[in-house]
């Protein structure tokens, strides 16, 4: 389900399969229909199980300091439909939305939700003509419904196991996914990966003749994020812009737009003493709780948890347990949410309650912090209109 897109979709009565199916020949047709937008503009292609929306957040940023115009593409949203499309870092408008919608209700070829959503965003950059559109993969890479263009450069911050009934079980069949993105003489720039899942990149750029890069180290800047993952994906994007600037590459303006950069969902203090993360696997998972650690070394934590069926969702309970025994479960609307219950009846903490999403959360102590995670989209649940301002939840003034 993708908030916000169903209002679209009956106003131009489009009908569209609210369904998963990875392929090329459906979007392919349909951007045929429609001139073949995403062969208009400069790209640059992100696929991994993590890091994707932090790596494009952290370059867009980056562009813009150049003075670039940038085009953004994220999966999911951070609020509904219209942050999935951004331009100079501000959600697409409706008026735009609208726009690009009303051509697409003329195309014959049957799509699902997020190949519409791909679409529209081909269509709005093609109406906007960003200096630079950076696209984030859905799922995969290879057969996600964005490896239709041709990047300029291609990145892949991280590989671990994830949707696996679509994906693969093994390491390098998910590896295989993601270095699907990688294109003829085109540059591709990868994080920290496992070996297994690095000879798979490393095989698909040699046949592809795409020069490999793998920086050394983390970026060694300041960072306003937080977490050592995030030096990583600041160094990706480093890198990334080094390629797509080339020449007009300025060093100090580069570090000035990372250390000033914040992301929403990725460790972010949305009220004092609640943090929401969107860590969702058990690769994210770990890295948020280094990250609580480091922060909180002295606090009490209590972990708000809710999550989607499909994520392997006992290990994420199992690493969460290791930092706090004060659980909350949550109840949120997706059609691939896992139910509250089912969390609590596996968890081992010694205080766990089940919370609907609309009831206000216990109020927290000064001396503890909540970490509310598990799902971006229960994040973005938590911010449509209805749900009590954040600062209710802590009982707290502005």
């Amino acid at each position: 389900m993708i908030n916000g897109l169903e209002r679209y979709k009956k106003k131009w009565n489009i009908t569209t399969e609210n369904a998963i199916k990875p392929g090329l020949a459906a979007i392919t047709a349909a951007l045929e229909e429609i001139g073949n937008p995403h062969k208009q503009g400069r790209f640059v292609h992100i696929a991994g199980t993590n890091g994707k929306g932090s790596t494009a957040a952290l370059l867009s940023a980056v562009l813009r300091a150049h003075g670039k115009t940038v085009g953004s593409f994220y999966s999911p949203g951070i609020i509904d439909v219209h942050d999935q499309i951004q331009m100079n870092g501000e959600p697409v408008t409706r008026q735009a939305l609208d726009h690009v919608m009303c051509e697409l209700s003329k195309v014959t070829t049957a799509l699902t939700d997020f190949e519409l959503l791909t679409a529209a965003a081909f269509l709005q950059f093609r109406n906007a003509a960003p200096d630079v559109s950076i696209i984030e993969a859905g799922m995969g890479g290879r057969f996600d419904s964005t490896n239709v263009i041709d990047p300029q450069v291609a990145i892949i911050p991280s590989i671990a196991k994830e949707h696996t009934n679509f994906l693969g079980t093994e390491l390098k069949d998910i590896a295989y996914h993601k270095a699907g993105i990688i294109k003829k003489w085109k540059p591709v720039i990868a994080g920290p990966l496992e070996n297994e899942a690095l000879q798979v990149v490393k095989e698909e750029a040699r046949q592809q003749h795409a020069e490999l890069i793998i920086p050394n180290s983390p970026y060694e800047g300041e960072l306003k994020l937080k977490g050592a993952h995030q030096k990583w994906n600041a160094s990706l994007a480093y890198h990334a812009a080094m390629e797509v600037l080339g020449a007009e590459f300025n060093e100090a303006a580069a570090h000035q737009a990372l250390a000033q950069a914040e992301i929403a969902y990725r460790f972010e203090t949305a009220a004092p003493g609640l943090i929401f993360d969107g860590a969702h696997n058990e690769a994210s998972i770990h890295a948020l709780v280094e990250t609580i650690q480091a922060d909180f070394p002295d606090e009490q934590v209590r972990i708000v948890l809710g999550m989607l069926r499909d994520k392997d969702y006992e290990k994420v309970l199992r690493k969460l347990e290791t930092i706090s025994d004060n659980f909350v479960f949550i109840d949120f609307s997706n059609e691939r949410a896992l139910p509250a219950e089912k969390l609590f009846r596996l968890s081992n903490s010694k205080i766990k309650t089940i919370k609907n999403l609309y009831d206000i959360l216990p109020v927290t102590a000064d001396e503890e912090v909540t970490i509310v995670t598990g799902s971006l989209y229960l994040l973005s649940d938590m911010r449509k209109p209805g749900i009590p301002f954040l600062s209710e939840y802590l009982n707290v003034s502005d």
